[in-house]
């Protein structure tokens, strides 16, 4: 089965995070960028790379030039495909925007070759049974009162979902060095509306914040959350610092989790080996796609170190991580974004069943998603919308 068109599509739709004030930064158009390819006997793969949520045409113009050489290759011959187009573009590619727009290729070159065979993605990883993954619901605005946070976590539980993350530590830009009293109140009515035995993760995200925390701030939010059994706390230094993550690890306090942002699997690589990470966040649609995404679940598996799947895309970039997900064994928890955005639940329709609080492995061949053109006349590319963060 042999690549006939290869085709970068830049889309752009509403955007609104639910019961978070109108005016909230996150609110408003959101873009994506997905990979079409389609080959000889009528199949069609698809990919995402996160990247085109913010630099948008750069990541579709990345796309462009990754993918020369790719018409006329067979797709059952999927990694040396792959392995062509990472050697190909080595020296501008192995790092960064490239490496991360490759996501977009691996997915759409593995929906190609599992559609072909007949097998849903993570049969074709050679998953021997089906794996659910728990997903959690990924909300808790730093903008919302311990009140509001008691009813956002107890919404989420009704709805099902038995994991849910907050964000903690103040809003960007801001002085907010005494949030830390405010925050244990939020953490301890998250808990209190999660219940007793729901997992719950905080996110500080200082890798989003102008400077890094001072000295001490970092070790005051594990001492003080400890006791709400938090499951990891995210991203408390800045995303390269690793010396300050295996210090923060080796505490023991609480489990520190990054790596969302890493853009190919050497790049955990360094982390792992100094022991800096109690949990492991790699992500499909950034760490060079399904199969990368999944070598770095296997890699933390082997090392004792859990993985939870950091996931903010459109829905093919979820559908990705699903995929991966559901390949590897002993993931801890998924992402799940809570907003509302189009071009995040219409390609997935179909593909995640919600049981019990967990996404069950759907049966559909390749990557499972369905893009029909009327969603992308629907959703055409708006320039100027390109997000920061």
């Amino acid at each position: 089965m042999k690549i006939i068109d290869c085709q970068p599509i830049a889309l752009s739709a509403p955007y609104v995070r639910p019961r978070a004030p109108a005016n909230h930064p996150s609110n408003g158009i959101r873009n994506c960028v997905w990979l079409r390819i389609t080959t000889d006997e009528g199949f069609t793969g698809w990919g995402e790379s996160y990247s085109g949520c913010y630099a948008t045409e750069v990541t579709r113009a990345a796309l462009v030039r990754l993918s020369v050489g790719l018409v006329g290759q067979n797709v059952l011959d999927y990694d040396c495909v792959l392995e062509k187009v990472r050697f190909k573009n080595r020296y501008w590619a192995m790092r960064g925007l490239g490496a991360q727009a490759t996501s977009a290729i691996e997915s759409a070159v593995l929906d190609l070759a599992a559609q072909a065979v007949g097998q849903p993605l993570w049969k074709l990883f050679g998953a021997a049974k089906p794996r659910p993954i728990l997903l959690y619901a990924s909300a808790g605005e730093n903008v919302f009162s311990p009140e509001e946070i008691l009813a956002e976590a107890r919404f989420y539980a009704a709805q099902g979902y038995r994991a849910y993350k907050l964000r903690c530590g103040g809003a960007r830009y801001t002085d907010s060095s005494n949030r830390l009293g405010l925050d244990i109140e939020r953490v301890a009515a998250a808990r209190e509306g999660l219940g007793s035995e729901g997992m719950l993760f905080v996110d500080v995200a200082v890798p989003q914040r102008p400077i890094a925390w001072e000295r001490g701030r970092a070790e005051a939010y594990l001492e003080s959350l400890r006791r709400f059994d938090v499951r990891f706390l995210e991203e408390p230094a800045m995303t390269y610092d690793i010396a300050r993550y295996r210090e923060l690890q080796a505490l023991q306090l609480i489990p520190i989790a990054g790596g969302e942002s890493f853009c190919c699997p050497e790049e955990f690589e360094p982390f792992f080996e100094a022991g800096a990470y109690g949990v492991a966040q790699p992500d499909a649609a950034v760490v060079g796609g399904p199969q990368s995404c999944l070598r770095v679940c296997r890699r933390a598996k082997g090392l004792g170190v859990p993985v939870s799947l950091h996931a903010w895309s459109a829905g093919v970039g979820l559908a990705q991580n699903l995929q991966a997900g559901w390949a590897a064994d002993g993931i801890l928890a998924m992402e799940w974004p809570q907003a509302a955005h189009p071009l995040a639940s219409r390609p997935i329709e179909g593909l995640l069943e919600f049981r019990n609080g967990y996404a069950v492995p759907c049966e559909k061949p390749g990557l499972g998603v369905a893009i029909p053109e009327a969603l992308l006349s629907e959703y055409a590319y708006q320039s100027g919308c390109d997000r920061d963060f």
